[in-house]
């Protein structure tokens, strides 16, 4: 029963490929886990510093859930290349889409502000959801024939990439031009530099940030959305949008940053497992 159930809840990945890519992710989440302890120091630190009231039992089966989760993370971007354009639309459901087709109409840019939680290589597939030019950084790989085929695969369903020292300047040109309304998609939880002098509350934190996503939306005038994501089951995601602020020129200094990192935490808080843990986002720095 359990199989079938399992199964069923794949609807719209060929069978075949859904085997493969859950074996797969098994065999990764067998490696990193259970044989190589990847950066397993780390995860758990940051998840015990977040939710270590929670107790360690909690804590273990958090950590496990992870590795699976990131197992499911090295292969969706392949599954999902490689899919039917109906798979995709199962894979990555939108939910309100709504929401932005009322700025698209009023010739309103937005930046959109997803995270590292859930699947975010996913959001390829936004210029089939969007009226929207879309953009978003790329930082380039130093292999020439890697980088072109990460360069092809993101960009094959018509997301447009900046070059991430280039970002903050192609974005704010783009986001200046009135004729076609764009929509940049910026990951903005991200460590930031060594002089960041920015702090917000996060997962009971004082978390050094960047701020660079809302100097963007105020300084082109663009609607600031919030992108939650809900892993629904394997492979597949739910992606619902939520407004931060429709004119953020008006709103106080650090206003939007402290909205986006609340909501990312509840969206956390939800289902721990799927945020990148294995990163060191609070990796001493120097306060300056």
């Amino acid at each position: 029963m359990k199989n079938n159930a399992q199964t069923s809840a794949f609807t719209g990945i060929n069978k075949f490929l859904f085997i493969a890519a859950s074996a797969l992710s098994s065999l990764i989440y067998l490696v990193t886990y259970r044989l190589m302890k990847y950066r397993y120091k780390v995860i758990r630190k940051n998840l015990l510093t977040s939710f270590g009231r929670e107790g360690e039992q909690r804590i273990a089966k958090i950590i496990s859930r992870y590795y699976k989760h990131l197992g499911d993370l090295v292969i969706e971007p392949f599954l999902y290349y490689i899919v039917s354009p109906g798979s995709r639309k199962k894979l990555a459901h939108y939910t309100n889409p709504e929401l932005l087709e009322e700025f698209y109409r009023n010739k309103k840019h937005v930046v959109l502000l997803a995270s590292h939680y859930g699947n975010w290589e996913y959001l390829i597939n936004l210029p089939k959801v969007v009226d929207f030019e879309v953009y978003t950084a790329y930082t380039p790989i130093s292999n020439p024939r890697i980088n072109s085929w990460i360069l092809k695969m993101r960009s094959s369903l018509g997301v447009r990439l900046i070059p991430k020292k280039n970002f903050y300047r192609g974005a704010l040109s783009t986001l200046k031009q009135r004729e076609n309304p764009s929509l940049v998609v910026v990951i903005a939880d991200q460590r930031p530099a060594m002089d960041a002098k920015y702090f917000v509350d996060f997962l009971g934190q004082k978390t050094r940030v960047q701020i660079g996503a809302e100097k963007l939306a105020i300084a082109s005038d663009s609607a600031v959305v919030y992108l939650e994501c809900t892993k629904r089951s394997r492979f597949h995601y739910d992606y619902t949008f939520h407004l931060i602020s429709e004119k953020p020129s008006e709103v106080s200094p650090m206003t939007i940053t402290d909205a986006y990192y609340n909501k990312l935490e509840n969206n956390i808080s939800k289902a721990p497992a799927h945020w990148l843990w294995s990163h060191d986002r609070w990796k001493a720095l120097p306060l300056g």
